[in-house]
């Protein structure tokens, strides 16, 4: 037996340990593959969703890779742990420090190689299914073809990153002796320590992120820094502190079988932090960010059932051609033969104290609006008196309600107050204070040699009969064809800019499509991966539990409380990151809504729990797989025939 063909068993005798590992690998170099099948097909580029979906794929696949690296990397040092009495047989044999160190190199390329080729075949007999669900978010249909391109670059890249970490990985063993070698896992765990200025920084840590988080949103980074910082130390720290004081309470830790399994998970909580640590902050920001989409897709809807208006055209500031660009938008109706109203309005932006601003708008407008819309004609006004339309995504600037007097111009609102979707609020005055309004904030631009075209806005709403608020429009309908061409005719200018209706909520409806297209794949990996990590530890332990569960039922320990200690130890190494993860998240969102008002906290916190769930059904079913196996051998070595 030639050397190769040692390292090739090594690897097929080890094949309980290294499977999770080798389909993991696989897994996400097929994920790999994928995002590369896509980014290079040649009909993505002719598609108007080419270009994004291309940026979130080559962005997702550089997180893949990422990640992939640093699982990998964990889980050869995983498994070196578990082979140190391996190594330690072949030192005393009198195998050379490069020869043992050639034995894991080529057993890290040849599973790397098997994982290659597993990832890359697994994708092109999956790719019918990616391109078929690929064609859907791109609205293109997307034909098999022969990714060679993907192909060489997921093989080269896969192939350099296990390149690189047979190298890494020799680190791990050069400098242990024969000794510390076959002591192996059975070396006695010294007692996992807590430093309770760590425990106290943990806690200020997350308690300054969600203060920064809810003073001001610009802190958003800062909390997001403090709250990593804060849960790193939570798993190393402030765990194995609450972990302590469980002990310490007699009338807890003594009693049933709980002495035993709360000792042994202060030690496996200390030694899975990081992995604790790395799992809840992939998973939060999954369940976040699932959360913040589908919230903002429940927002888009309800902008687009309250917007009145089909089109707008708004000026930043006069401009001589406004006019003709404003027909360019009728010609464009009037060739899909639509009917529309139009009506023109001018509003002035003022400051209506603490840096919070109203636009102002002329009675006689307002009133041709209300006509266009089919809704009732305000009364007259004085000119002491304004209509107040609030917004619904602000509560500032302030509370207003019927009879209170504004001291701006000395204004007392009539009427109810109305909330619309625009920003921000609207104060509809007769035409006479309206020139007052008019004058006064040009003599104050004056002053201060500004120009007053950027402070009054002209707009130009279009009310077109057939495009209704109450049904969606398809991606493929005459109304979202029409909205996105005018509103790609809007950006063409530097003074004014187009909105429609429709074509806001096709824009987003399409990011919501691809974002969840590339995200369903990354959290595939992420969730297999965090499963996988569980199993390598639980593996590496594996050892140690047998020899302590042997001994603990030659003095009676029953099969069915090894298997109820198990198992809670179990559950509580795959959940608590998930339980950590969903109130991260809730808190962090329902903190998030105080300064995203549109939104309320049940549509906010619903889609997070949903992505929790999520997360939480895959990994059931990986606890209950890995919990009947780990049982299994754990079985094998109890004596009593206790239940």
């Amino acid at each position: 037996m030639n050397f190769r063909q040692f390292a090739f068993n090594n690897v097929k005798r080890n094949s309980r340990a290294y499977s999770a590992y080798f389909l993991s690998s696989a897994f996400a170099v097929m994920i790999f593959f994928t995002y590369a099948l896509f980014i290079y097909h040649p009909e993505l580029a002719k598609s108007d969703l080419g270009e994004s979906t291309k940026m979130g794929m080559k962005a997702a696949s550089y997180v893949t890779f990422v990640f992939s690296f640093l699982f990998v990397l964990y889980s050869i040092s995983a498994f070196l742990k578990i082979r140190n009495k391996e190594f330690g047989v072949l030192t005393i044999l009198g195998a050379q420090r490069n020869q043992i160190n050639k034995l894991v190199f080529l057993e890290n390329i040849l599973i790397g190689f098997g994982a290659i080729v597993t990832g890359i075949v697994g994708g092109l007999l999956f790719s019918k299914i990616f391109l078929m669900y690929g064609s859907s978010v791109v609205e293109r249909k997307l034909p098999l073809y022969l990714p060679l391109k993907a192909m060489g670059l997921t093989a080269v890249s896969f192939a350099a990153l296990y390149i690189v970490i047979s190298f890494m990985t020799l680190f791990f063993i050069r400098q242990k002796r024969a000794l510390e070698l076959l002591m192996g896992t059975s070396k006695p765990k010294t007692e996992p320590k807590a430093h309770i200025l760590l425990v106290l920084f943990s806690l200020v840590s997350i308690g300054a992120a969600y203060y920064l988080l809810y003073d001001d949103f610009k802190n958003i980074y800062w909390a997001l820094g403090l709250g990593i910082i804060g849960t790193y130390f939570f798993f190393t720290q402030l765990s194995v502190y609450l972990m302590r004081l469980l002990k310490r309470s007699r009338s807890f830790f003594w009693k049933g079988t709980r002495m035993l399994w709360v000792s042994e998970m202060a030690y496996k909580i200390k030694d899975n932090a990081r992995m604790f640590f790395m799992v809840t902050i992939v998973i939060g920001m999954a369940s976040a960010g699932t959360g913040l989409v589908y919230s903002f897709d429940q927002d888009v809807k309800t902008r687009f059932k309250e917007t009145p208006f089909a089109i707008e055209f708004n000026l930043f500031k006069e401009y001589k051609n406004w006019e003709g660009e404003a027909k360019k938008i009728d010609q464009e109706l009037q060739g899909a033969g639509l009917k529309f109203d139009k009506v023109t309005s001018k509003t002035v932006s003022i400051d209506f104290g603490n840096k919070k601003y109203v636009h102002v708008m002329k009675e006689s407008e307002y009133a041709q609006i209300a006509k266009v819309l089919g809704r009732t004609t305000p009364q007259k006004l004085k000119s002491n008196e304004t209509i107040f339309l609030a917004s619904k995504f602000v509560e500032e600037p302030e509370k207003v309600q019927t009879g209170q007097k504004i001291s701006k111009y000395n204004l007392q609102i009539v009427g109810n107050i109305e909330k619309s979707i625009s920003y921000p609020p609207i104060m509809v005055v007769s035409d006479e204070t309206y020139k007052q309004v008019l004058a006064d904030e040009i003599k104050k631009a004056d002053e201060a040699k500004e120009d007053i075209r950027s402070q009054e806005r002209t707009s130009v709403y279009y009310h077109v009969p057939a495009w209704s608020n109450t049904d969606y429009p398809r991606s493929d309908s005459v109304q979202a064809r029409l909205s996105t061409k005018l509103q790609d005719m809007g950006q063409e200018q530097e003074d004014s800019y187009i909105d429609t209706r429709a074509g806001q909520y096709i824009d987003f409806q399409q990011a919501r499509s691809i974002f969840t297209f590339i995200g369903l794949f990354m959290a595939a990996v992420f969730s297999v991966a965090s499963a996988s990590f569980l199993y390598f530890k639980l593996y590496t332990d594996l050892n140690q539990d047998q020899r302590m569960y042997h001994m603990l039922s030659k003095v009676g320990l029953s099969t069915r409380d090894m298997r109820r200690t198990s198992t809670i130890q179990i559950a509580m190494l795959f959940f608590i990151p998930l339980v950590v993860a969903g109130l991260e998240s809730g808190i962090g969102l329902q903190i998030l809504n105080r300064h995203l008002g549109g939104l309320s906290v049940l549509n906010m916190i619903t889609p997070t729990l949903v992505g929790i769930s999520g997360f939480f059904a895959v990994q059931i079913i990986y606890f209950f797989v890995v919990r009947a196996i780990y049982l299994k051998q754990l079985s094998k070595v109890m004596i009593t025939s206790g239940k």
